[in-house]
């Protein structure tokens, strides 16, 4: 809004010579805000100059009016009243003539040109009686004859401006190609005078030549390769889509057989049978009979509250009829021995459940097919993130059967380990309980693992005099068997790791697989027990 008064004022400022602001126009009164929208369109030529205070209202509305006629100016789609808008521009409100003058100085040359045509083209307003006089008459022929010689003559007139604009476009086209010409022709020259100076110049003309030709073939050969790219990776989206539907045919088939799929087949018969004759049927009729209730509303007059009334008085003796009726049946039925009532409600409550069923075997259908899609969905976002074939069926079982294998061996293979751990440690919290009992021991174990070393390089004559030297109150054989027990006992611990280690590395990723597929069986089997 405020680009739109800016626009105003720069463009009054110009027009008028007037020395307005943004305050100074929007604080104008509503008198002096029609002069001024008078006085643009006296300069656009729509009316004469007219003094606002001076002249009736009423006289300036109507030339104000006729003037927007004129220069065919539209309001806004939000000011539906006729009377509204010419109150307004009465009163000179804001908000109407705003958007008239932003619009004119917008549209400036339209403006000049339909003020101009409207002094011409518009006819005189002149009353019925007035054209039963006949030099009138002769006078309107005349005047409709001149306004149609003036409305050719002035086509005739902007067709030749046209096409005077097109003959100066056209003049400044050829001068500037005769200019591209010469200097076309000056570079020819330059490079013949360049070639003349080149030997064996036709040779190297007769290259440049072949060199286009290859070059266009070359490009031909790019597109064409690009062709057969798009068509390659078309093929190969089509055979993505078709491996896609065979796997899925594969999978949606494995482990059936002829007869199964025959039964499968004849009960979905039997079911799409009964859906087509009874209750489709029903449904249909259902469906026809809403529509022709509907249709009878829609027929019927507008419904007034006596009427409203009257159809509740309908309503309340019908309901009284039906009571009565059903009183007079119950009372017939109890007087008569009805032996048909037990099988026609055990006929009704089958037909009933028959219903109930067909409902739930359809809602049941849409959900497994939406079930079916999301699983197709869920698969194909496996294989796409893992990358590999999934196992199914007897494969599946095979790696199951070979990982329970596995971990049995795993299982025995631990326990022998926790054994081994757990003697080791009997026979570490035993050797501990022996040194504090005995402080010596530790020394002359040390002392007897030293007289093995140096027995194993040199000999054993330096062991026998440490063992004589020893003053442990426990004899040197016993302390001998009890390290060579502990040693032992170590050497079996470290090789019983050794073969562990690579087994539980084996068994981790192993182990991680048994899992993921114990939930992957989960979620199958509360798949299948839903859709049972």
């Amino acid at each position: 809004m405020t680009e739109d008064l800016k626009l105003i004022v720069v463009e009054l400022n110009k027009l008028l010579e007037t020395d307005y602001n943004l305050i100074t126009f929007d604080s104008l009164s509503p008198e002096s805000l029609l002069q001024v929208l008078v006085d643009v369109f006296h300069v656009f030529g729509a009316i004469e100059k007219v003094d606002v205070r001076e002249n009736d209202p009423e006289e300036t509305n109507a030339l104000v009016m006729e003037a927007l006629r004129k220069v065919q100016y539209r309001p806004a789609e939000d000011i539906e009243d006729p009377g509204a808008f010419r109150r307004g521009m009465v009163r000179g409100e804001k908000r109407l003539i705003h958007p008239i003058l932003s619009w004119m100085f917008e549209n400036r040359e339209r403006v000049k040109k339909a003020a101009y045509l409207a002094k011409f083209l518009i006819p005189l307003d002149l009353p019925p009686e007035a054209m039963s006089m006949p030099e009138l008459g002769s006078l309107w022929a005349q005047y409709l004859e001149t306004m149609n010689g003036f409305k050719d003559a002035h086509r005739a007139y902007e067709q030749s401006v046209h096409e005077g604009t097109q003959t100066r476009e056209l003049r400044n086209d050829i001068s500037a190609i005769e200019t591209e010409i010469e200097n076309v022709k000056k570079r020819i020259e330059r490079t013949q005078a360049r070639l003349d100076k080149v030997p064996q110049q036709e040779l190297l003309l007769e290259a440049a030549n072949s060199l286009r030709i290859e070059k266009e073939r070359q490009k031909e050969l790019l597109q064409q390769i690009d062709e057969q790219r798009q068509g390659l990776n078309r093929a190969n989206l089509v055979h993505e889509r078709l491996q896609k539907e065979l796997h899925n045919a594969k999978m949606a088939v494995q482990g059936a057989t002829p007869q199964n799929l025959m039964e499968s087949i004849i009960e979905e018969t039997q079911v799409l049978e009964f859906m087509v004759q009874q209750k489709l049927p029903q449904e249909l009729q259902q469906r026809r009979s809403e529509v022709q209730t509907l249709q009878e509303v829609i027929d019927e007059p507008n419904i007034t509250r006596g009427d409203l009334q009257e159809l509740q008085q309908r309503i309340d003796e019908l309901n009284r009829e039906i009571q009565r009726m059903v009183e007079a049946r119950m009372a017939d039925h109890s007087t008569q021995n009805d032996t048909l009532g037990p099988f026609r409600q055990q006929a009704a409550m089958v037909a009933r459940n028959k219903e109930a069923a067909a409902e739930q075997l359809d809602q049941m259908t849409k959900e497994l097919r939406e079930v079916e899609r999301q699983l197709q969905e869920k698969q194909r976002q496996l294989q796409e993130t893992v990358g590999e074939v999934i196992l199914r069926g007897e494969d599946l079982k095979q790696f199951v059967n070979t990982l329970r294998a596995k971990s049995n061996v795993y299982k025995q293979q631990r326990a022998e380990l926790a054994a081994v751990k757990a003697e080791v440690s009997d026979l570490t919290q035993t050797l501990e309980n022996l040194k504090s009992q005995d402080p010596s021991l530790s020394t002359a174990l040390s002392q007897m693992t030293t007289d093995e070393e140096v027995s194993s390089v040199g000999g054993g004559q330096v062991g026998e005099e440490e063992g004589g030297r020893s003053e442990s109150p426990i004899t040197t054989r016993g302390m001998t068997e009890l390290a060579r027990l502990v040693d032992g006992l170590q050497r079996a611990v470290g090789a019983a790791r050794e073969r562990v280690t690579p087994l539980s590395q084996q068994l981790r990723p192993l182990r991680e697989r048994v899992i993921e597929l114990k939930d992957e069986m989960d979620s199958k089997k509360q798949v299948r027990c839903s859709d049972v």
